[in-house]
């Protein structure tokens, strides 16, 4: 499996479903990742669990996260920022964090460590 694509916005999902897929995401052969969780219940145990399933993925080239109008905060944006400044391979990174618990100031930090011409981050 080298590309992976979840559609699960304006759904019920929770941290302890956002967790399990995450889990889920252990796969050093991904290349390509795509999530769209938008309007669902997830926050920062669901960011927590995609930064520590990232760091796994050292063939993942490009990464498009849409978070939009959900629970997810600091805590989660600043593990998920982590494992992403970590991968070797990531040149395309997407993150739709409108309307989320994380402060401006957090996102200004992710967009300093994940400096990279491929790298859209909105955020109003």
């Amino acid at each position: 499996l080298t590309k992976l694509a979840v559609m699960l916005n304006g759904t019920k999902l929770t941290d302890r479903g956002g967790q399990a897929l995450a889990a889920g995401l252990n796969r050093p052969q991904l290349q390509d990742l795509t999530c769209f969780l938008n309007t669902t219940e997830v926050g920062d145990e669901t960011g927590i669990a995609f930064g520590e399933s990232l760091r796994c993925c050292l063939s993942l080239g490009k990464v498009t996260l849409i978070m939009a109008d959900t629970k997810l905060g600091d805590a989660g944006l600043i593990s998920i920022t982590a494992a992403l400044a970590s991968l070797p391979e990531l040149t395309e990174i997407w993150l739709h964090l409108a309307r989320t618990n994380v402060s401006r100031n957090c996102v200004e930090d992710a967009e300093r460590q994940l400096q990279r011409p491929g790298l859209k981050i909105d955020f109003a």
